[in-house]
């Protein structure tokens, strides 16, 4: 099509990419980590550590002196947000137990989203971190008939 745009064709999966990177040893070979902002950095380590069960791992700090909390789960925390609405829809992550961390987090008084449900993983949840960010909770292969 003559008209195409590259956005049309980056849209369209049969589309031959133009500048696509092909040198050999020269990929994206996955996700790597997140870092987000926070409006109070002890009230968001509560509930990511407490509450859903990350776990802290050890980190050099932040070059410009942030104060942050990385997790082994992909995510790290920093203060100084979030201060205008996010272009994050949800952050997701695969569980264990989710029956466990549903009831944890209920007693908590965490805001749920959905509650828990057969999703499209496996049995799912989607829940408000302190900040209002969407969290899906899933456990792969999980049901609520089982």
């Amino acid at each position: 099509m003559a008209n195409e745009t590259r956005a049309d064709a980056a849209n369209d999966p049969a589309a031959t990419p133009t500048n696509r990177v092909t040198e050999p040893g020269s990929e994206v070979t996955g996700f790597a980590h997140m870092l987000l902002k926070v409006a109070d950095l002890a009230r968001s380590q509560h509930f990511y550590e407490d509450l859903v069960g990350f776990t802290v791992r050890p980190a050099k700090p932040l070059p410009d002196g942030r104060p942050f909390v990385p997790f082994h789960q992909g995510i790290a925390l920093t203060s100084g947000g979030p201060a205008a609405p996010t272009q994050i829809d949800h952050i997701a992550f695969k569980v264990k137990g989710v029956r466990a961390i549903a009831e944890r987090l209920e007693k908590a008084d965490v805001r749920f989203f959905r509650d828990l449900h057969d999703g499209i993983y496996g049995l799912t949840i989607y829940v408000a971190d302190p900040d209002g960010n969407m969290i899906e909770l899933y456990e792969e292969g999980g049901r609520m008939d089982g």
